[in-house]
């Protein structure tokens, strides 16, 4: 994977990405890396982005037959907040128990709470619930990237749910699209690039191949 995404190895903890959407396909590639290992990968996708295609053409390029790196990867769909706060309070304990998974990617996660049609002090309510799930699930010994494509701006009174699932980061990355490619830099968990000890990689990936789709 190391000569796909030029990033440091990934640690246990949480994770996080943003910008646009360029930074889903990012976070699946980190995230696969430990399918490698042979231990799966569960993927929450959210921001309905998750795309077979893509998938077997990373396979191809690992050396890997893409029905057996398609096996390692156990997936669910999820539509509404409601239905992420119940799967990540509910199933995922038991479906981490059943399949001893490597790590965790939530495929923008945030995208159904910045749901204008939700009432803000509902969303309020839930994401409140969905981070105390996501603190139980960062006491496991495992690995959790999450990629939250930009919204701008956030809706009113949602501005602050990103930087609270930063706030609970490892690492922090921003990705941009540059002309030469993509640049993809550490950052603070309150979204500053990092004074001391940060990097930035630029990354000229064939974008016609790796770019994770929405499937709307």
């Amino acid at each position: 994977m190391r000569d796909l995404l030029p990033l440091p190895e990934v640690r246990r903890g949480l994770i996080v990405l943003s910008g646009p959407d360029v930074c889903l396909t990012v976070g699946l590639l980190l995230a696969l890396r430990g399918v490698v290992a042979r231990r799966p990968l569960l993927v929450i996708d959210g921001a309905n982005a998750f795309d077979p295609y893509l998938i077997s053409n990373i396979a191809r390029r690992m050396g890997l037959a893409p029905a057996a790196l398609l096996r390692q990867i156990r997936i669910s769909r999820v539509f509404t907040c409601y239905q992420l706060e119940a799967l990540l309070e509910e199933r995922l304990p038991r479906v981490r128990e059943r399949f001893d998974p490597y790590g965790l990617f939530l495929s923008g996660p945030l995208e159904a709470l910045l749901d204008e049609e939700i009432q803000r002090e509902e969303a309020v309510r839930v994401f409140r619930r969905i981070l105390a799930a996501l603190d139980r699930i960062l006491e496991w010994p495992w690995t959790v990237v999450a990629a939250c494509p930009d919204t701008e701006p956030p809706p009113p009174g949602r501005e602050w749910f990103l930087p609270q699932i930063r706030r609970r980061a490892d690492q922090v990355f921003r990705v941009t699209v540059e002309e030469e490619g993509w640049r993809i830099s550490t950052e603070q968990g309150n979204g500053s690039l990092e004074e001391a000890g940060g990097s930035s990689w630029l990354w000229q990936p064939q974008v016609g191949a790796l770019v994770a789709r929405r499937w709307y």
